[in-house]
């Protein structure tokens, strides 16, 4: 059991950061809306940034065991 947990540590850790920066990155857009009155362009742009680097981190994990 063990075992299996140390090697999906890397995956758990990529999905944790995939949530993160989208969290991260459309809240950051929300108050940049909130602040110019433009909602919902920042907000979007945020959550496609965030979607754009939750991938990439997955890539490098995934890359990188092969």
């Amino acid at each position: 059991m063990s075992e299996s947990l140390r090697q999906a540590g890397p995956y758990i850790g990529a999905v944790y950061v995939q949530a993160g920066a989208i969290i991260l990155l459309g809240g950051f857009g929300y108050f940049i809306d909130k602040w110019r009155e433009s909602f919902p362009l920042w907000f979007m742009i945020g959550v496609a940034c965030g979607i754009v680097v939750g991938l990439y981190e997955m890539a490098k994990v995934i890359w990188r065991d092969r």
